[in-house]
């Protein structure tokens, strides 16, 4: 079994299983898909940020910006993600700044199983760095909480230390950027397949 494997596992078996509500999420917060920017406007208004120019993911874009989202105690940034039609498709909470630990990483899958409960599946991205997810699957709203970044040369010391950056070395770049840990929930339509992503490596969560 992979250290990351056995990663996820552990932080799945450190946390209390309760009642499942996947089955209720119809999107995130007060989003709906098939939304509008107009509409995120006006259910966010003042709170967002705007960039100059939207944001591309892939076929997608973001128009706005969500910032100071708390997860686990934490702040995070939630970002809108529009398809071709302008409807929204995906919904990615993010944190990439300050401390990415395992401790962290727990204390965002505790706020997901309590409102959620436990999750359907747990995944092990390949190549390196690797990244490890679980996955709710609910029938309108898929979730996936997202660990990326660690692969065996990266994990030095004890990962639970709370630090004020990550415990993480230097070393080969990926896609030109120093790789960096970060934790990202990603929220899109159950019906929409092609929003999954990969599925090699994902099974049945344990516990």
């Amino acid at each position: 079994m992979s250290r990351v494997r056995r990663l996820l596992l552990l932080l799945l078996l450190a946390t209390v299983a309760l009642p499942a509500a996947a089955a209720d999420l119809e999107g995130w917060d007060a989003t709906r898909w098939g939304m509008t920017q107009a509409d995120i406007d006006r259910l966010y208004g003042g709170r967002l940020r705007k960039p100059d120019k939207p944001i591309q993911y892939g076929g997608a874009r973001a128009e706005a910006a969500l910032p100071n989202i708390m997860v686990g105690g934490m702040p995070f940034v939630v970002s809108f993600l529009l398809g071709a039609d302008g409807r929204l498709q995906q919904v990615l909470v993010e944190r990439r700044r300050g401390a990415i630990t395992n401790d962290r990483f727990r204390a965002v899958l505790d706020t997901l199983r309590r409102e959620l409960g436990p999750p359907d599946l747990e995944c092990l991205g390949g190549g390196d760095p690797q990244s490890g997810s679980f996955v709710w699957q609910g029938p309108v709203t898929t979730v996936h909480a997202l660990l990326f970044g660690y692969s065996s040369d990266v994990l030095t010391v004890n990962p639970s230390r709370e630090v004020r950056r990550p415990v993480w070395k230097p070393r080969e770049e990926y896609r030109g950027l120093p790789i960096r840990p970060r934790i990202l929930l990603r929220y899109h339509p159950t019906a929409r397949a092609d929003l999954f992503g990969r599925r090699e490596g994902c099974r049945k969560a344990s516990g």
